[in-house]
């Protein structure tokens, strides 16, 4: 994106997004093709709260600051107007995704003064990494040459119309090329027709994208989790630092509140068919639980009078199990818990069952409605609120509640999951073998419980699911039962993992398969350290910018850990190697040292540094990181300085309030602890389970 004026070459931006990309529509065409003139028609004719609209020069000058504007950016070097080009592209980038609107920005591909030989190219890789959709708006090349001399509004360079065929052209193939490779939708436009008749036609498409896109509803889901954590973080004392998530229907009450919705609409035109489907269940029976039948779904919804009056109905029937209504009325009390309702069933049912009972202010409801309704709810988007939550930027512990197939890929991806389960008449019959096979893709040592999952039995005489080795059961209704107590003791906020996340399940693999050892094992650590250094230690320090050539010959901005160069790598010894050599290559200006005892820790290691990273590949009991950080604090060096334990697994019973390092990650605000999983299994490796001796090849010796 560049403004007209501008004629230097740009250069690759700052990687994609990794969440899915917010909407956003690129309008171009060569210079007086009328891109100005539509977006002005467009600003005024659509919906705010679906689109923002941008002019690219407009967005440029305003970064330029309050006294300066786009002359300014004209006399900047080629190297800092490519910076404001890839700041402007990015700013609305990252609005976008942070208020779920469609944008749509006008600027420039090339340009192709008079004389030249070839068109100097503006596009830049962040434009290619930002935008969904090209409108390319095409005139006949006099029509285009008679529109430039016109124009009494911008002065427009006098080419011939051989010369604006040739640029149109080029530019256009150009386009079209880069939107192939980047699965980018180009949508060719007859620039010539009047603008009321284009503006019309360029709505009607953009509502299209705007509403049957499935990762823009993504993309408004995330914004509304993040906005949903800032108000709840907003009112409270407390930091937050766990989220408990439900399922609604099956899981907080025995009754299907959706079913009961279509039943009470049924009855008012004639007499209830108990057998019959529901309008919901026959579009799930036709076509799945996919995003498209749950528009449909939300569709039937938009048909029904009396939708207000039908919702209250069904939620003045509804009584929540008393084990979960207990469980929302403590989150009233304790600050750092939050608690969310998202369900695949009607928002605005749950969202009157919970004010019924006076939790409005202390439960969110996320959930489907009508069409007109900002989101549609899939097992997709359950699981899409948990990753939100446990991930940057929030890295919140989750705890999921649910019942069926549905809730799955929530309950899996929560740091726990618990599966609620009812009366063997009314559960899902197909929850069995879903567990059943979920556990055994999990399982891949001999622990028989060696994945996240749980369950709660409700009321607590029904039969379990599967059994209890595989799947223990928790007690919800018992003050004094370990899992309900961690509710609300919480992690510790300084404790950052990657536990469930599809990343650390690639990663870890290889180090719990038993025929892996020896270099290959210390090249499975030394990713794992690399991982762990760019996903959280950046997060944790943060990141300063520095100068780097590009390979154009120019200079551009890069990044490197904050205080790189004052930044000291401890790898204990000598499990913690392989895994330091993974950090070190992410922040290669830190200092390097080998400790097998805290004496090896000198106070000149110390001496000026902001941070020490200390790394092992398991932390037990924690005895070893306490060591450390005892002689670490005691030297005058050391009182002040940022201490970051990474390991690629973590005892979570190390981490709790009852334990010595637990208790520190809560009160010292520069200890932190970074590890690829939290495990509850209290194995210690001997002999060939041994990690050191599967690093190193020393199994025979022990």
């Amino acid at each position: 994106m560049s403004s007209e004026a501008d004629q230097s070459t740009t250069t690759v931006a700052l990687a994609p997004p990794t969440v899915p990309k917010p909407i956003i529509i690129g309008m171009y065409g060569l210079p007086g093709s009328g891109k100005s003139t539509i977006l002005e028609h467009l600003k005024k004719s659509l919906p705010s709260d679906m689109f923002a609209v941008y002019e690219g020069s407009a967005v440029i000058a305003s970064l330029m600051g309050p006294a300066r504007g786009l002359d300014d950016f004209h006399a900047l070097s080629d190297e800092d107007k490519t910076r404001y080009r890839e700041l402007a592209i990015t700013q609305i980038r990252d609005e976008c995704q942070k208020s779920g609107l469609a944008g749509i920005v006008a600027g420039h591909y090339m340009f192709w003064p008079r004389g030249s030989e070839q068109g100097t190219v503006v596009w830049t890789k962040a434009d290619q990494d930002t935008f969904t959709h090209i409108f390319y708006l095409q005139l006949a090349a006099e029509t285009l040459c008679r529109r430039r001399q016109r124009d009494q509004v911008r002065k427009r360079e006098a080419v011939t119309p051989g010369h604006l065929h040739k640029w149109q052209e080029e530019e256009m193939q150009q386009l079209d090329a880069i939107a192939k490779d980047s699965e980018v939708r180009f949508v060719g436009l007859d620039g010539a027709k009047e603008s009321e008749s284009l503006v019309s036609k360029i709505s009607k498409r953009l509502h299209k994208f705007r509403t049957e896109s499935e990762d823009c509803n993504h993309v408004r889901l995330l914004a509304t989790v993040d906005g949903m954590v800032a108000k709840v973080t907003a009112c409270r004392d407390a930091k937050v630092t766990t989220a408990l998530v439900f399922d609604a229907d099956k899981t907080l009450t025995a009754k299907d509140t959706g079913k009961e919705f279509w039943k009470r609409e049924s009855s008012r035109r004639r007499p209830i068919d108990q057998q019959a489907p529901t309008p919901a269940e026959e579009v799930f029976r036709e076509h799945g639980y996919t995003y498209e039948a749950f528009r449909q779904v939300a569709m039937s919804y938009s048909n029904v009078e009396g939708f207000e009056e039908l919702c209250n109905d069904v939620a003045e029937k509804v009584t929540l199990y008393p084990e979960f209504l207990s469980l929302l009325r403590r989150v009233k009390k304790h600050g750092h818990v939050m608690a969310v309702v998202v369900t695949c069933g009607l928002r605005r049912v749950w969202e009157l069952v919970v004010e019924k009972q006076d939790l409005g202010r202390h439960v969110r409801v996320i959930g489907n409605g009508d069409i007109s309704d900002k989101h549609i709810i899939t097992a997709k988007s359950k699981e899409a609120v948990v990753d939100r939550l446990r991930g940057p930027p929030h890295n919140l512990r989750v705890v999921a509640f649910g019942d069926s197939p549905l809730d799955l890929p929530m309950l899996q991806a929560a740091d726990e999951g618990v599966i609620v389960v009812g009366e063997e008449l009314s559960r899902s019959k197909s929850m069995e073998d879903a567990l059943s096979m979920a556990i055994e893709q999990v399982n891949t040592n001999d622990a028989p419980h060696s994945h996240n999952l749980r369950q709660t039995l409700l009321p607590y005489t029904v039969t379990p699911r599967l059994d209890t080795a595989r799947l223990p059961v928790v007690d919800l209704s018992d003050p004094t039962d370990p899992f309900n107590q961690s509710l609300f003791d919480g992690p510790p906020s300084n404790l950052l993992h990657a536990s469930n996340r599809p990343s650390a399940r690639l990663l870890m693999t290889p180090t719990r398969d038993a025929n892996i050892s020896g270099p290959a094992l210390r090249e499975a650590h030394r990713r794992i350290g690399w991982y762990l250094a760019t996903e959280f230690i950046t997060s944790i320090i943060g990141l300063e910018e520095y100068a780097i050539p590009h390979v154009q010959g120019h200079k551009i901005t890069g990044h490197r850990l904050l205080h790189e160069q004052d930044t000291t790598i401890v790898a204990l010894m000598r499990g913690g190697e392989p895994m330091a050599f993974g950090v070190n290559e992410a922040f290669p200006l830190a200092m390097f040292l080998h400790a097998k005892t805290p004496e090896d820790v000198k106070p000149h290691h110390l001496s000026n540094q902001q941070t020490i990273i200390l790394v092992d590949s398991v932390v037990n009991n924690g005895k070893t990181v306490l060591e450390f950080r005892e002689r670490i604090r005691a030297m005058d060096e050391g009182k002040d300085i940022h201490v970051v334990v990474v390991a690629g697994v973590v005892q979570v019973e190390a981490t709790g309030v009852d334990h010595e390092l637990g208790r520190l990650l809560r009160r010292d605000g520069k200890l932190h602890l970074v590890a690829l999983r939290v495990s509850e299994n209290k194995f210690t490796g001997r002999g060939g389970t041994d990690t050191g001796n599967r690093l190193f090849g020393t199994v025979r010796l022990d």
